[in-house]
């Protein structure tokens, strides 16, 4: 830091000297000091020591980058003794290596900008240290505090905004400005793990209490297994010291003094005066259930240690943490939550695998009631075509015994009319009594008639017989087929789709149980290889970490040789002026100019060195920064080849049951498109035939009539011919008329065969219908009426 800002300083402590000491008298009334000077365990040192502290921290704030090479040591341990109040802006920011001058472009663009954090951090500034006149309501701390948590909001988008950076904030706003406050923040963030605690994900806030429990259940096994038997985890009680480095746990004197360590030694002091808390409080924490030592953990921890806080210090500074075991117990944190993080995503992925099979098995079983329902109502109604067909059938077997009986009828009739014609005939030839011919006529006639009426009644039961026939081979064939055909091809796919389904649901659960076994012995073999290679490691670490620092420290600084060429000029001088001290006030005014020259050699020096390790942060930093992005991208870049991986994997899984989905529903409207068909042809077929038999039977009742007539007029004619052998003169009008009769049943003859060779019979309309083969024509058969 350059030297006008240092005497700066300085000025603006001394001339804030009054306003310091409201703030002495709050903490006085919290911690029950007096003085801004830190307690010891014997008494309040002396006037003269107290001036003798401030000596010795002023040379070395001058020269602080000499001291922080050379004496580092020293100063810790003036650091563990306290520093002094009004040395706490300068030294905070010269153990934090924060520079103003390098943040006070940045902050100044940081206050023009908005963040979109600022309701939060309203809401949460009236929380913080409210019992403080300097952050009461309308103060300018409040003010303060809200630009210095804002501007690294925005400075910081990965972390934004946490409620216990506030009290940090606000305990650097007591002892500085604001741009100091941030510049130092900046370097809290950095360097000293607190950005990584801020994180949303906070994953180094759990490994800082996984070490911590794993440290009290080495050091103090009693009190861990009581806190294990009451239900009461280290986060409970542990997070907010991380958080807010214990300024809402302790009073605002010790809080300083733990900020004055935290600055010099880091994290590693926070987990000492978390040890000597509870070794200190050990035995009042074993007495206490769950709800007594959280009250005891909120309220009397700062009672107890309020009036005593060197005794806090003193026991912190004897715990000796291994940084070996440390570093152990963050590599068996890390491989722990890398576990639990593949876990869950594996846990995630899994589900929603579950999820889908479970809507596509919902959807294969609603599709398969579906079809179930149709199936059913298809055999009900071939249940009801059954029981048509065995009704029809019974009417049939009626209508045959009807059929046979009229055939019997019908030949007697026949027979009786052969026997009466030839009686006659006897008759008339016995008796040669002449019949007269109108009486014979009349009696043809209707005996005709009769013969017409029972051959259209027999026309009419033969029809009625081939129709109920045609019925019931048509029936019986239906039934035979639906009985026969075995389910559509979507059935029988669906149904073994469903059956795969389950099989790879139950696989997936055999699977998912064997890899939660198989993780278990990795883990078990990965933490016996993490505890063995732990301790191959470390000598090489110990021995590889020496060179670097030799290295380091046998680099010259040209400032360095220029100061000791100075200090031997200077030397030269002294002992001249000894020698002569007549000489002194001729030499005087080259004194001061050498004096002058080694102090702007000083200032260079200083200002080089820090610009020197500027720029080697900067180096490191931009190297982490590197090594992070290297890791991240070939993290991402593995990501990326599973998830691709994954994701063709399902495209090609979804291509195949989309292929298979479509192929099921083209079958089943392929399938159902030739049931209408089928329907429909039968139901073409069955009308037109029943079209052609009626056509048919009109037919062949017309043919049967004109028969029956040509049959009459040829026995008319037979009679006349008989009475012209007798009486040909007589009759010559009659003979006449037969021969035109003669002509015209000639005529009728040549009409019946015609009709006989075009008109096909109604067995071959039955045969074309039962076996499906094209009509052949043929004659029609017709019963002899004689």
């Amino acid at each position: 830091m350059p030297r006008a800002a240092i005497g700066e300083i300085f000025e603006e402590k001394r001339e804030g000297l009054s306003n310091e000491e409201d703030a002495k008298s709050v903490a006085s009334r919290k911690s029950g000091s007096t003085s801004g000077s830190p307690k010891t365990r014997e008494s309040i040192p002396p006037e003269e020591e107290e001036e003798d502290l401030w000596t010795v921290w002023g040379e070395l704030v001058r020269n602080w980058e000499v001291e922080a090479k050379k004496r580092w040591p020293y100063i810790k341990s003036l650091v563990k003794r306290g520093i002094p109040q009004h040395f706490r802006t300068i030294a905070w920011q010269l153990l934090a290596n924060a520079s103003v001058s390098s943040v006070h472009e940045m902050y100044s663009e940081y206050m023009r900008q908005s963040s979109v954090y600022e309701k939060v951090i309203l809401r949460d500034i009236p929380r913080t240290y409210p019992e403080l006149e300097f952050f009461k309501d309308g103060g300018r701390g409040q003010s303060s505090l809200f630009n210095v948590i804002k501007a690294y909001s925005i400075h910081d988008k990965e972390v934004g905004y946490c409620q216990g950076s506030a009290f940090i904030v606000g305990l650097l706003l007591m002892q500085m400005p604001e741009e100091e406050a941030f510049a130092v923040l900046l370097r809290l963030m950095e360097n000293y793990r607190l950005r990584e605690l801020y994180k949303p994900t906070m994953t180094d806030l759990g490994l800082c209490m996984f070490q911590l429990e794993c440290i009290v259940q080495e050091q103090m096994p009693d009190l861990h297994a009581h806190f294990n038997n009451v239900g009461f985890h280290t986060s409970m009680f542990a997070s907010p010291w991380f958080l807010t480095l214990f300024t809402t746990t302790m009073p605002l004197e010790i809080a300083n003094r733990i900020m004055d360590c935290f600055l010099a030694e880091g994290m590693e002091f926070i987990f000492c005066i978390a040890m000597s808390i509870l070794q200190q409080a050990r035995i009042d924490l074993l007495r206490l259930d769950m709800e007594g030592m959280l009250k005891y953990f909120q309220r009397d921890i700062r009672e107890r240690f309020e009036n005593d806080p060197d005794l806090l210090f003193h026991v912190a500074y004897k715990v000796q943490l291994n940084p070996k075991k440390m570093k152990k117990l963050e590599k068996e944190y890390l491989a722990k939550r890398t576990k639990e993080q593949e876990e869950a995503v594996e846990l995630r992925r899994l589900r929603t695998e579950n999820r889908l099979l479970r809507q596509r098995i919902d959807y294969l079983e609603a599709e398969s009631s579906a079809l179930a329902d149709r199936l059913v109502k298809g055999q009900v109604n071939l249940a009801k075509e059954a029981e048509n067909c065995i009704n029809i059938a019974h009417e049939l077997s009626k209508l045959r015994d009807i059929n046979s009986d009229a055939h019997k009828k019908l030949e007697d009739a026949y027979e009786t009319i052969r026997e009466l014609s030839s009686t006659k005939r006897d008759e008339f030839v016995e008796m040669g009594i002449q019949v007269d011919d109108t009486t014979m006529i009349e009696r043809i006639h209707s005996l005709t008639q009769e013969l017409i009426d029972a051959h259209t009644r027999q026309a009419d039961s033969e029809n009625t017989i081939r129709e109920t026939k045609n019925r019931v081979l048509e029936l019986e064939s239906a039934n035979k087929r639906l009985r026969e055909d075995e389910p559509s091809e979507g059935i029988a796919g669906l149904q073994e789709e469903l059956i795969s389904v389950k099989m790879r649901e139950a696989e997936s659960s055999l699977a998912l149980k064997e890899m939660r076994q198989r993780m278990a012995e990795l883990e078990q073999q990965w933490a016996k290889y993490v505890h063995d290679r732990a301790f191959d490691q470390s000598p090489t670490s110990e021995t590889a970490e020496p060179p670097k620092e030799s290295k380091e420290k046998e680099q010259p600084s040209p400032p360095i040789g220029q100061l000791n060429s100075a200090r031997a000029k200077l030397a030269k001088i002294t002992a001249s002026l000894m020698g002569s001290p007549s000489e002194e006030e001729a030499n005087g005014i080259t004194v001061r100019e050498l004096e002058d020259q080694l102090m702007g050699v000083r200032i260079k020096e200083i200002d080089t060195l820090a610009e020197l390790k500027e720029m080697r942060q900067k180096v490191m930093e931009l190297e982490t920064q590197n090594h992070v992005c290297t890791n991240q991208l070939k993290r991402q870049d593995d990501e990326m080849k599973r998830l691709r991986e994954e994701m063709e994997n399902l495209q090609k899984t979804r291509k195949e049951l989309e292929n298979e989905l479509k192929e099921q529903k083209i079958k089943f409207v392929q399938r159902e498109g030739e049931l209408k068909e089928e329907c429909i042809n039968e139901r073409l077929k069955y009308s037109e035939a029943m079209q052609s038999i009626q056509d048919l039977k009109q037919s062949i009742a017309q043919l049967e009539l004109k028969k029956a007539e040509k049959w009459t007029r040829n026995q008319l004619r037979g009679s006349s011919v008989c009475d012209l052998d007798d009486e040909t003169n007589s009759h010559g009008s009659a003979s006449s008329n037969g021969d035109a009769l003669s002509l015209a049943s000639d005529d009728m003859n040549a009409l019946i065969a015609d009709m006989a060779i075009k008109v096909p019979t109604l067995e071959g309309l039955v045969e074309e219908k039962t076996d499906g083969n094209d009509t052949t024509d043929s004659g029609v058969q017709l019963s002899d009426a004689r």
